[in-house]
């Protein structure tokens, strides 16, 4: 179903942000505002807030690159701290809502549990076989990309990743929706799911501590977060550590999904590119970096003023709430070129705002990257083109952090 814009007004305001029809397709509407003066009035429900339970903050509206870049570089004068999640019966989430000092040393002990071979070496082989096996169940033919490649994987791949059992991995899907918006789930059940996820990760980090004590855990990135070590000997508190595993969950399980599916939606529209990364697989990664680029599922995050300030003669006062288009900032004709074009080996990719800017750039960016080139390379081993299936693209409407399918329909063709 493709939503109808009603616009509040004469014109298309920043307020007008929230409607289904702009989460489903943002782009032509960051387009309308990005140059205009800087608009106030936009609401959203960070994660793990709950609609019609917690009450949103208006905020100013950012969508310009450079404007975008600023906020993220200031982060002295925009903090990250979100007091309406704190509010909120929600777990808060680690090195996401932190500011300096503690950012610092939580990006640092982060660091040392991020290793390259446990998020990398130790779990390519699995990441491998398993999108083989999952490609094999669902086989070729027509099937909706979405419903358990793209939904299934990242939370098996999180589960796996932190040492958490395999098979509660349907549980962490749902968790994840409900915690960041897109969930058909009522107030209280968005409310309850909150609950349980922060129950489960509090007895399966309790476990760990248990495992580590006795030395019989193995060396997976729930350890890690367990063993981190600061210089002055600090560590982690046990609730920290369950923090950083809904932290996993909140931005993995469900960005990912919508990253899987947009690399799909991408294919289906370019099928020669399909061909071509076939044949040459050196085309694989740019072809990622340009779809976490304009297609990139993480849209817009909130800061908050420390202080009074302006941007581009806007006055912003101390307490004011900031909302960062991230997704309109690669999106900016005066950065990207043709901004709206699929350019493969586009010269700028790399200064793309999908994973943030400045120090809270994702930590688990590459986790998403290995990831997603996995699924791509697993598709491209097994099918000789992947067509349009029984219905067009969907792309969700609930939540407008996240941007990505909620349908993709393909047809699968074995070679």
């Amino acid at each position: 179903m493709i939503n109808q814009l009603v616009i509040s007004g004469d014109e298309f305001h920043a307020r007008d942000l929230e409607q289904p029809a702009v989460i489903q397709n943002p782009f032509p509407y960051y387009d309308m505002l990005r140059d205009k003066p800087i608009q106030f009035g936009v609401e959203g429900y960070p994660p793990g807030t709950v609609k019609g339970m917690d009450k949103p903050i208006p905020a100013w509206a950012i969508l310009n690159y450079e404007d975008l870049v600023h906020v993220a570089s200031n982060h002295e004068i925009f903090s990250s701290r979100d007091r309406m999640q704190e509010a909120s019966d929600a777990p808060t989430l680690m090195l996401v809502n932190h500011d300096q000092p503690e950012h610092t040393w939580l990006r640092s002990i982060a660091r040392q549990a991020f290793t390259p071979r446990r998020v990398g070496t130790d779990v390519g082989p699995w990441l491998k076989d398993v999108i083989d096996q999952m490609l094999t169940d669902e086989g070729a033919g027509y099937i909706d990309f979405m419903d358990n490649l793209a939904a299934d994987l990242p939370a098996r791949f999180i589960s796996k990743l932190l040492g958490t059992p395999q098979e509660d991995y349907r549980k962490i899907r749902d968790w994840s929706d409900a915690y960041m918006g897109t969930s058909n789930l009522d107030m209280a059940g968005k409310a309850q799911s909150n609950i349980e996820m922060f129950n489960y990760y509090t007895d399966q980090v309790a476990e760990r501590y248990d495992q580590v004590k006795r030395g019989m855990a193995e060396d997976n990135l729930l350890t890690g977060f367990i063993e981190a070590k600061a210089e002055d000997g600090r560590m982690l508190t046990p609730k920290e550590v369950v923090r950083f595993c809904i932290t996993m969950v909140a931005g993995g399980a469900e960005s990912s999904v919508y990253l899987l599916g947009n690399q799909v939606a991408a294919m289906l529209e370019m099928p020669e590119l399909y061909q071509k990364m076939r044949a040459d697989r050196s085309l694989v990664r740019p072809f990622l970096e340009e779809s976490i680029r304009r297609d990139g599922p993480i849209q817009r995050l909130f800061r908050e003023c420390t202080q009074d300030t302006e941007i581009k003669g806007q006055k912003m006062k101390k307490g004011d709430w900031v909302c960062v288009f991230f997704g309109a900032g690669n999106h900016d004709p005066k950065v990207f070129e043709n901004p709206h074009d699929f350019i493969l080996n586009r010269p700028n990719v790399g200064k793309n705002l999908t994973f943030s800017h400045g120090i809270h750039h994702c930590i688990a960016s590459m986790v998403a990257r290995n990831e997603a080139a996995g699924m791509i390379n697993g598709i491209l081993d097994r099918y000789k083109a992947v067509e349009p299936g029984n219905g067009p693209v969907v792309y969700q409407d609930k939540g407008f952090i996240n941007y990505g399918p909620e349908k993709c329909p393909v047809n699968f063709v074995l070679d």
